[in-house]
């Protein structure tokens, strides 16, 4: 059976690479699933809300993360009033700074709605004049190329040929990918680092650097790692800074209160079974010593999540090997440097193959 055309994807692409080119790391189609407890026993059941065509999230050199949203829509068949109302709603569920509408025609008397809302709502014509207005368009990553996102896009997720039965190695697998799909955007911020990493040491031995599909989960992984780093960034600053490593295992673990509760709960299992693993992983010292490098270069980390994806799509798909100005006339050479390390840390962390970043040593 072949798969339903999406006829906003257009759209959408084209609201990534203006967003993009406007400094922010843009995941389209993001799904917003709430888990469901079944009981003692059962477990969790996810159930699917909604989805978010394009979410951008932009870090500044203060680690203040700055995010929009966004609505596209081509067809006739939708209500303009529902969207808004709509988006106002996911707005307000992602902090999100701004939103905007997207639609190919739009009838006049919708647009009143939009300013009372906090929202931006643009035609065809009007993205394209933004787009020009700010270069999008001279992008010179092919964002808004549907066949090329396409081709990114089969490569996400476990294939079991048809008629054939899923394997145990793919079952473990496709845990990861709804994790990463679903979950991360779900769960409590501070809990994502140490999921993550959890997630990929549960398939470290089963990723080849060698198959195109382990390639892109290593990026999408190391992606959301660095957005974890940063995420951390700003608490760690919140707290004034004055020492990086303890308050970002405060972050990690939920808290100054959390930490303390963990650690006199691992204090007492010890005392009472002679367990010895400690409470920190063993690669949390080179994490934070990483943490320590962004918080230094405030600039390069800030520019770190939109790297990595350019990395991924210019030079491994595309087999580039010189990765072009993602800002015109700026080069962000401690951003480069900063995703270099990222990505090895988080291999080293999770215990991937260095391999699957191979593309990183030539630059």
């Amino acid at each position: 059976m072949s798969k339903a055309v999406d006829l906003d994807l257009p759209l959408k692409l084209r609201l990534r690479r203006l967003f993009f080119s406007q400094g922010y790391w843009s995941p389209i189609e993001v799904d917003l699933s709430h888990y469901e407890d079944l009981g003692i026993g059962a477990g969790m059941k996810r159930r699917s809300l909604t989805d978010l065509d394009v979410l951008g999230i932009k870090f500044d050199p203060l680690f203040t993360q700055h995010r929009v949203v966004a609505d596209c829509k081509s067809g006739k068949n939708v209500s303009d009033a529902n969207r808004l109302f709509w988006l106002g709603g996911v707005m307000d569920y992602f902090g999100a700074d701004q939103a905007y509408f997207v639609r190919s025609k739009m009838d006049s008397h919708f647009r009143a709605i939009a300013p009372k809302m906090g929202l931006r709502a643009l035609n065809d014509a009007e993205l394209a004049s933004m787009e020009k207005a700010v270069g999008a368009t001279a992008f010179p990553l092919p964002l808004a190329d549907v066949a090329f996102y396409q081709s990114v896009r089969n490569l996400w997720g476990v294939e079991v040929p048809a008629h054939a039965k899923i394997t145990a190695e793919q079952v473990r697998l496709k845990k990861v990918y709804t994790y990463l799909s679903y979950t991360y955007w779900y769960i409590e911020k501070y809990r994502n680092l140490l999921t993550l990493v959890g997630q990929f040491e549960s398939v470290a031995e089963l990723l080849d650097p060698a198959d195109e599909r382990h390639v892109l989960l290593a990026y999408t992984g190391a992606e959301r790692f660095a957005h974890c780093l940063l995420e951390a960034a700003q608490y760690v600053l919140s707290m004034g800074a004055t020492d990086v490593r303890q308050y970002g295992r405060m972050y990690l673990y939920g808290g100054p209160l959390a930490l303390k509760d963990k650690e006199k709960f691992f204090g007492l299992l010890q005392k009472a079974t002679g367990f010895e693993e400690p409470l920190d992983p063993a690669w949390l010292p080179n994490v934070m010593e990483l943490l320590c490098r962004m918080l230094m270069h405030p600039g390069g980390a800030a520019d770190v999540l939109r790297h990595l994806e350019a990395i991924f799509l210019w030079c491994v798909r595309l087999r580039n090997a010189v990765l072009p100005e993602l800002t015109p006339g700026v080069t962000n050479t401690a951003a480069l440097v900063l995703a270099k390390d990222t990505a090895i840390t988080f291999a080293k962390a999770a215990g991937i193959p260095e391999g699957l970043f191979a593309a990183l040593k030539t630059l």
